[in-house]
């Protein structure tokens, strides 16, 4: 068991444990709701502790427990709610004295783990990807090792099979990327990729690239594992595509779960467990705070307990639903209701999914995940560019509005730059649309591999993009920006009668000089024209007019 499995082992363990030791506790507060409701009728109180009891005994080991818990809570339904005369005070109190009982006896069941195959893997480091090239064209080798760097890739190439497998051995790449054909042989590329991934401590990622095109060459690469084959001459916009495919770099941040649950230490173990799984999550045992946290947490999904005191879950739910920025949040119940009405009902008014405790921890991290991923991807639909993957014109002007009263309130500097790629009609007349949008494509690229965490970029509209720079004097941003345009100029875009370059200019303005979001923008803009007015390929500051 791995140091990272045998963490996570621990803290359930305790959790259970600490639930173990708070039962006597819980079960004298059950007693005492149960002889409070023979004075008063009113069995509110005495529902709502045996239902938590019930969905939280299993979660921690006692099977029997939960399951006896259950049956009580649905006893006192039928005694106070449905008035059953069958259901008499000494039903319930004989089956209030069979929990204590049950309880002396401990857990039934050990603490369950999450299913490997549910964890999500670890968001991707930011560390330089290592790629391995054999390719025998030394030209070839060169601009594409030229190519890849400019977007943060390291590449070391060898000529020879036999170079290629003494470095494999002493360090495993990223990426291979193979020439199907060497002077070892038509086929020596799949052969080699096979050797070093069957040696190889972990799985070699491999795509291959050839300038052959038959069925034997491509079935050859797929027997040696390739996961792409890429024809020469080399687009560099499709192998970037690929590399990215490859590496994961497209992966999304840890989805974030707002976990409601009155039961703390619940709310602990499905916090402990979905973190285990790759998740950012925050509990509230008070769903009135639910208003405050919201804003600041942007949660990707609302896990939340029925029953709770106060306020119910769905009467929470429905409050979220007032607000236009929640109407697509996903909420999921969970409660030991297993009738359908009731959970249809529930659905009905805010819910959008209903999840029956105890819930193993594989099915709790599967039913999460699926729902935040898909979350996530309606979100993107919505607020970004299909084609770039950046923020849409809307989306950039509701973060510059919020970067812009941050600053404010920090009392700190922002930029806000335009960009636009030069005579970009005359590209999509020369070589075709497909070309152009692989020029988009690759500056938004250049730009989220270049810019830091906390910046933003946007795909303004056609070839031109917005880039808001928080912390960053204009100075700074034009030494950034600056480079970014040297880079982009050094890029090659492949078509059929050859090889091109783009380049693109820039305008920035900064706040504080500019206090309003539209002055900001128009000021950025004019410092744009300017730079155009002025021969392209170049950056203008508003503060140079």
């Amino acid at each position: 068991m791995t140091a990272r499995k045998k963490s996570i082992a621990a803290k359930l363990q305790a959790l259970q444990q600490r639930f173990i030791t708070e039962l006597p506790a819980r079960l004298d507060d059950i007693d005492q709701a149960w002889q409070a409701c023979q004075q008063t009728e009113s069995s509110d109180l005495l529902h709502r502790l045996v239902h938590s009891l019930a969905g939280s005994a299993g979660t921690f080991g006692c099977t029997r427990l939960g399951e006896r818990s259950r049956e009580l809570e649905l006893l006192i339904q039928q005694r106070y709610v449905s008035a059953d005369a069958s259901v008499t005070d000494m039903t319930i109190e004989q089956r209030v004295h069979e929990l204590r009982d049950i309880a002396v006896q401990g857990p039934d069941n050990p603490v369950r783990e999450v299913h490997k195959e549910t964890v999500i893997a670890p968001p991707a480091t930011n560390k330089q990807a290592l790629i391995y090239l054999l390719e025998d064209d030394a030209h070839l080798a060169t601009e594409t090792a030229e190519q890849l760097k400019h977007f943060d890739y390291r590449v070391v190439t060898f000529n020879d099979v036999d170079a290629l497998q003494t470095v494999v051995a002493q360090q495993v790449p990223d990426v291979l990327l193979a020439d199907i054909h060497l002077p070892e042989g038509a086929d020596a590329g799949p052969r080699v990729a096979a050797k070093l991934r069957k040696g190889a401590a972990q799985d070699i990622p491999v795509i291959f690239i050839s300038g052959h095109d038959d069925w034997q060459d491509r079935l050859n690469a797929v027997r040696a594992g390739g996961q792409a084959y890429l024809s020469k001459p080399v687009n560099f916009s499709l192998l970037l595509d690929e590399l990215d495919s490859v590496l994961g770099k497209e992966q999304v941040s840890p989805y974030r779960i707002l976990i409601v649950d009155d039961t703390p230490l619940l709310a602990e173990h499905y916090a402990d467990v979905l973190q285990d799984a790759g998740m950012q999550t925050e509990i509230l045992n008070d769903p009135v705070k639910i208003l405050d946290v919201m804003p600041v947490f942007h949660p990707d999904l609302v896990l939340m307990d029925i029953y709770m005191p106060d306020c119910t879950g769905v009467e929470a739910a429905q409050v979220i639903r007032q607000h236009p920025a929640y109407t697509n949040l996903p909420i999921v119940y969970l409660s030991t209701e297993k009738g359908l009405d009731q959970q249809l009902a529930a659905l009905r008014v805010g819910g959008d999914d209903f999840l029956q405790k105890p819930i193993g921890d594989a099915h709790l991290v599967a039913a999460v995940l699926f729902r935040a991923r898909r979350f996530r991807e309606l979100t993107a639909l919505m607020n970004r560019d299909s084609l770039t993957g950046l923020l849409n014109h809307i989306n950039l002007k509701q973060a510059l509005e919020r970067e812009i009263a941050q600053a404010q309130r920090r009392h700190s500097s922002l930029s806000f730059v335009m960009l636009d790629i030069d005579q970009f009609k005359s590209v999509n007349d020369s070589y075709g649309h497909p070309v152009g949008d692989r020029v988009i494509k690759s500056l938004a690229r250049l730009l989220g591999q270049r810019l830091r965490k906390g910046d933003i970029a946007a795909r303004y509209g056609g070839e031109e993009f917005a880039l808001v720079l928080p912390d960053t004097e204009a100075d700074a941003a034009r030494r950034l920006i600056d480079d970014l345009r040297q880079q982009f100029a050094q890029i090659s875009f492949a078509h059929d009668s050859g090889d091109f370059n783009s380049t693109f200019s820039a305008g920035i303005a900064s706040f504080p000089a500019h206090v309003e979001m539209n002055d900001l923008i128009a000021a950025a803009d004019s410092a744009l024209y300017q730079a155009k007015h002025s021969g392209r390929n170049r950056v203008q500051l508003d503060s140079d007019d």
